[in-house]
C-alpha cells in the first residue's frame, strides 16, 4: 500500500491560500459537528434538490475519505488560489461543485435506484485539471509513503502535467472497466472535465496570468516568451504620465523627514530585490530554472527595474539550456552578451549554435561570433566556432530566409 501527498508547489503563488483553507476547516468541522448526515448528501431518483447541490461537497463518508480530499484540496486549492486569489477561488469552488451536483442529480432524476453521492472528490479533480492548464511545467513536491514490510517515507517532485494525467489515466481506466456506468471515477473525471473547461475560459479570456507557461503555450512552443521581455518593451503609459506631471511642480526643499522616509523606501526596496534575488539562486541551484525564470519575471513586474548579476543571469539561462529549452534560453544569453559583452565570449558561440540549429538564423549567428576575439576562447570553443561559422555561409549559400531579431550590430 502507498499514499501520495502533495504539499508544494514551485508554481508562482501571487495570492495567499485563505479559501483553501477555510474550505478544509469547513470540512473537517462538518465532519465531526454533523452526526447525521444523510439529509445532505445528493440523492439520485427524488427530484432536483439545489440545497443538496451544496451541501453534499462537504460531506464525507469516513475520516480516511476526509483526510484524503483535504490533502490533495491544499496541493491544488494552493496553485488555482494562488494565481486567482480567495474571491475567484471561491467562486470556482463552489461553481464547480455546483455545476457538477446540478447535472448530477439532473441525469439521475429517473433513477429508482436509491443511490447518492458525495463528497469534494470531482471538485478536487476539477482543480487538478485547473492547475494541469495553468501550470504544467511547474513541479509538485510530494510526500510518499510505502506501507509494506515496513515504512518507506520518501519525497520526490514531478511536473503538474505528469502528476495529474497520471490520476486523470487511472480514473479513465476504472470508468472503462465499470462500462462508463454512474461510479466515483465517472464523477471524478466529469470534474476534471469543468475544471478543464473553467481553466480553459479563464486562460482565453486573460483572467489568469500564467506568465507564458500554461499548457497552450507549451504545446505551441511558445511557452516562457513572454517572460523575457525587455523593459524597453513593457508598457510606460503609466510612468510618462507621473514624470509629466512631476516636471509641472514647483521643486521645493526636501524636508529632513522626507528624507528619512525615502531612505527608508529606498532599504525596503533593496531588501526585497536581495530576496529575489536569494530565491532565483536558491531555486537554480536545485536545478529548477523555469520556476527561477517564474521568480525573474515576477520580480520584473513587481519591482521594475530588476536585473540579475552576470553569474545569475547565465546560470538561469544554462538551466534552460540544459533541460533542452533553447528557445527559451535564447534571450537570456542574448541580454548577457548585450550587458556584459566582455565577459561573453562563450556565451556568443552557444548562442550562435543557438541561432543556427535551432532557428536556422546564420547571420545572426555571423554576426554574433564576428565580435568573438579567438584568442579568448580555448582550443574546444575555437574550433566549435569554426565549425559554426562554416554551417552559416553555408546556410546562407542555400538561401534560406531569416526572420531577424536582436540586431547584434
Amino acid at each position: 500500500m502507498f499514499f501520495f501527498i502533495p504539499y508544494g508547489t514551485d508554481a508562482p503563488i501571487y495570492h495567499w491560500p485563505y479559501g483553501t483553507v477555510g474550505m478544509i476547516v469547513l470540512n473537517v468541522l462538518i465532519f465531526f459537528l454533523v452526526p447525521d448526515v444523510a439529509p445532505y448528501v445528493l440523492e439520485h431518483g427524488n427530484g432536483l434538490q439545489p440545497l443538496e447541490w451544496i451541501t453534499s461537497n462537504f460531506i464525507h463518508g469516513d475520516i480516511f475519505h476526509l483526510i484524503g480530499n483535504m490533502i490533495f484540496l491544499w496541493g491544488f486549492g494552493l496553485v488555482v488560489e494562488g494565481k486567482i486569489g480567495t474571491p475567484r477561488f471561491l467562486l470556482v469552488y463552489f461553481g464547480m461543485g455546483i455545476f457538477q451536483c446540478s447535472i448530477e442529480q439532473v441525469l439521475m432524476i429517473a433513477s429508482d435506484s436509491g443511490g447518492s453521492s458525495f463528497g469534494a472528490s470531482s471538485i478536487i479533480y476539477g482543480l487538478l485539471a485547473i492547475s494541469l492548464i495553468w501550470a504544467p511545467k511547474n513541479d509538485l513536491s510530494v510526500y510518499l509513503f510505502v506501507f509494506l514490510i515496513r515504512i518507506i517515507a520518501t519525497t520526490f517532485e514531478i511536473s503538474i502535467l505528469s502528476f495529474g494525467m497520471i490520476y486523470i489515466g487511472l480514473e479513465f481506466v476504472f470508468a472503462v472497466f465499470s462500462g462508463f456506468q454512474m461510479s466515483s471515477a465517472m464523477l471524478h473525471l466529469a470534474g476534471a472535465l469543468i475544471g478543464g473547461g473553467i481553466g480553459y475560459v479563464f486562460l482565453v479570456g486573460k483572467w489568469v496570468d500564467c506568465e507564458g507557461w500554461d499548457l497552450i503555450s507549451v504545446m505551441k512552443n511558445q511557452h516562457g516568451r513572454q517572460l523575457t521581455r525587455t523593459a524597453a518593451q513593457m508598457p510606460e503609459a503609466d510612468y510618462q504620465l507621473k514624470t509629466k506631471k512631476s516636471k509641472k511642480r514647483k521643486k521645493k526643499k526636501p524636508k529632513l523627514a522626507e528624507l528619512d522616509s525615502e531612505l527608508d523606501d529606498v532599504e525596503v526596496q533593496q531588501s526585497k530585490r536581495e530576496k529575489r534575488v536569494l530565491k532565483i539562486r536558491e531555486l537554480l541551484k536545485k536545478n529548477k530554472p523555469t520556476a527561477a525564470v517564474s521568480e525573474y519575471q515576477l520580480a520584473k513586474r513587481r519591482m521594475g527595474e530588476f536585473t540579475l548579476c552576470a553569474m545569475d543571469l547565465k546560470s538561469m539561462a544554462d538551466g534552460l539550456y540544459r533541460q533542452k529549452m533553447y528557445s527559451e534560453s535564447m534571450p537570456f544569453y542574448e541580454q548577457y552578451v548585450d550587458r556584459f559583452p566582455d565577459l561573453a565570449s562563450k556565451v556568443r558561440v552557444r548562442l550562435a549554435a543557438i541561432y543556427i540549429d535551432i532557428h536556422q538564423r546564420p547571420r545572426a549567428a555571423l554576426r554574433v561570433m564576428s565580435q568573438i576575439d579567438p584568442q579568448e576562447l580555448d582550443e574546444n570553443a575555437e574550433k566549435i566556432r569554426i565549425k559554426l561559422e562554416r554551417q552559416a555561409n553555408q546556410l546562407i549559400d542555400e538561401g534560406v530566409l531569416e526572420l531577424e531579431g536582436q540586431s547584434w550590430s
